[in-house]
């Protein structure tokens, strides 16, 4: 990834994604009976691994709100939820990019596992309805559903690390190619 784009371009790349994630997730949700990636939940990750810095954060407060909002719940839980996934892929992302794919498998794998449990949990914490579910019956669920989501889930990774990678795709200039350096004042090679 090229760490030095601008904000301007971070925010170009990931206002549409996030925007496309959400519209994916509710019109695949409703329409289909298979499992789809959780794209609010991947893109905070993707772009914490991406980055290394705070774009997981930033990119989870708004995927958590999208999907607080969505759901039609009170703000808040989704967010935090979303805030610490790209606080954990930025952390994780510190060696740069050495390793990525074994620690965003790892990370997609455990991520979801625990992302599905904590949203369980909140769905007992918080019910919508006046039917109270027994915990244990909703994780229950949550877990008969976690092989299918996880596959969906390794997938719909691969799918944003590609976009993610034709957003932040920078050209090597010839110069940088031919690996000399070149001094700009006097234009004199220095290697």
């Amino acid at each position: 990834m090229n760490l030095d784009a601008t904000v301007r371009r971070r925010v170009a790349v990931y206002l549409p994604g996030l925007f496309l994630s959400a519209f994916l997730q509710i019109s695949v949700y409703s329409s289909s009976a298979f499992l789809s990636p959780d794209f609010l939940f991947l893109f905070p990750l993707m772009a914490g691994l991406w980055s290394g810095g705070y774009d997981g954060f930033a990119t989870g407060l708004a995927a958590g709100f999208l999907r607080d909002y969505l759901a039609g719940r009170g703000y808040g839980m989704g967010m935090l939820t979303g805030m610490f996934i790209g606080l954990l892929a930025g952390w994780l992302a510190y060696d740069d990019w050495r390793q990525y794919a074994l620690r965003g498998g790892i990370l997609v794998v455990v991520g979801t596992l625990l992302y599905e449990m904590t949203l369980s949990f909140f769905v007992w914490l918080f019910p919508m309805e006046e039917l109270l579910t027994p915990l244990s019956s909703i994780w229950r669920v949550a877990l008969a559903r976690c092989p299918a989501k996880l596959l969906s889930n390794i997938i719909g990774a691969l799918v944003l690390t590609g976009y993610l990678s034709l957003a932040f795709y920078r050209r090597k200039s010839k110069r940088e190619n031919a690996g000399k350096v070149e001094d700009i004042r006097g234009g004199e090679s220095l290697a």
